[in-house]
């Protein structure tokens, strides 16, 4: 059994072993991989549009709905789902629904 754990911009993987102990696995800094892979065209604020990337902060997306463009791609986008890890992808997806207004 893993679950993520939201600790400002990272997260954390915790997996149960056989005694179901929770252990650490490993830390997802969904900041640090936005800002490295999505950043250049979608802009540290999810605001720039570069190359037909879409405002972040007026998505209406569903969470689900937004991992899978970060799997799948769309449009000049590429598709992430060989390049990042399940939890990496989940992560930048909570990482982008932050951006819109409360």
């Amino acid at each position: 059994m893993r679950s993520l754990i939201f600790t400002g911009f990272s997260f954390v993987v915790f997996s149960c072993n056989n005694g179901n102990v929770p252990q650490q696995e490993t830390a997802v800094n969904a900041k640090d991989i936005y800002t490295t892979r999505c950043a250049g065209c979608h802009g540290l604020d999810g605001q720039l549009q570069l190359s037909g990337a879409k405002a972040l902060p007026a998505s209406t997306l569903k969470k689900e709905e937004v991992v899978k463009q970060i799997q799948m791609g769309k449009g000049n986008m590429p598709p992430f789902d060989s390049r990042l890890s399940p939890q990496e992808i989940k992560a930048v997806a909570d990482y982008v629904i932050q951006m819109r207004p409360h």
